[in-house]
């Protein structure tokens, strides 16, 4: 994967606060999923042809995820217009509810190819287009290509002299609501109530209530109510890595706000105070379990810095996270 090229997957899908720590997540790791879909290779197609003709393709009533997989394996990723027709045969699908739910999973690593393949073949050192997004007197052009993307559910940001994609998880929402399970419709919403907090430390805004260190355990919450919810979802597996990854930044710091002082080796404050609320306020949740531990550790060392806590996460068990009564 490129550089200044986001995708949804587990190292891009945690959308934290700080993109040089964990930005590995909120758009690097591709919807993990679906045995269904490994199985369409092995899969006796036939009876479903893959057509070339997009009327047809239109019209498909794709029974599953391994006809899917199958169909969206055939369609040309060079061409953008592939992920409006990916879109129209999954509304067009007549599968159960769990093989829906790979769909979904193969849409999107479908629609990362196409972003990948885009970035590489149109935005990857071209020298004219960083030009126009450049000229601060001129936007016509890059508006013009800002907004030919966004007609097919993709973000075009341009920092530093750098292109970034990533998918409009509002679009995808959109475009397939009819369709999508309760479980997936909840999945998308919370990645993008995620990424709207992440935005709102990006910006600099005022109005963000939250420190640095309770939108980290915004981020692990969220993911943990989720799993409780939904523990057989396809992708519970991803999900509860960027439960981990989060809750690993939480207790471990981020590079931008270190956890210890590096001169003075004491806890940011900020830290302490929010594992304190933490504590008091999730006293059942598996993850106050460990925070917990944590800071009886911190106690023990004075609130400095100590050897003893680099292997402390390492150390320490993680358990799934049990299913709500």
């Amino acid at each position: 994967m490129h550089t200044g090229f986001y995708c949804l997957t587990r190292k891009a899908a945690i959308g934290i606060i700080v993109p040089s720590v964990l930005l590995a997540l909120p758009f690097s790791s591709c919807f993990s999923g679906g045995k269904d879909k490994s199985s369409a290779k092995n899969t006796n197609t036939s009876d479903y042809p893959v057509y070339s003709d997009t009327t047809r393709l239109k019209q498909i009533n794709v029974p599953g995820n391994f006809v899917y997989g199958a169909v969206l394996d055939d369609l040309d990723k060079s061409n953008l217009g592939s992920i409006d027709l990916a879109l129209r045969i999954f509304c067009n699908n007549r599968a159960d509810s769990l093989s829906r739910d790979s769909m979904l999973v193969s849409f999107n690593e479908f629609m990362n190819s196409a972003m990948q393949e885009y970035f590489d073949n149109k935005l990857l050192g071209n020298k004219e287009l960083t030009d126009h997004f450049g000229n601060k007197e001129n936007q016509a052009d890059a508006q013009k290509l800002t907004q030919t993307l966004a007609t097919h559910g993709i973000h075009l940001n341009f920092n530093d002299g750098e292109f970034y994609l990533e998918p409009d998880l509002s679009f995808i929402r959109q475009r397939l609501g009819k369709v999508l399970t309760s479980s997936s419709m909840e999945y998308l919403t919370t990645r993008i109530k995620l990424a709207r907090n992440f935005s709102g430390f990006s910006s600099g805004n005022k109005n963000q209530a939250l420190s640095i260190p309770d939108s980290i355990a915004f981020q692990f919450v969220t993911w943990e109510d989720f799993l409780a919810k939904y523990p057989g979802y396809v992708m519970k597996d991803d999900i509860h890595s960027q439960y981990l990854d989060a809750l690993t930044a939480y207790l471990s710091g981020l590079e931008q706000m270190p956890l210890f002082d590096p001169d003075t080796k004491k806890i940011d404050p900020n830290y302490l105070t929010s594992y304190q609320h933490f504590i008091e306020s999730n006293p059942t949740r598996e993850s106050a379990r460990v925070v917990k531990k944590f800071y009886e550790l911190l106690t023990r060392k004075g609130f400095k810095y100590d050897e003893a806590m680099d292997t402390f996460l390492s150390e320490e068990i993680l358990v799934p996270i049990p299913k709500t009564e």
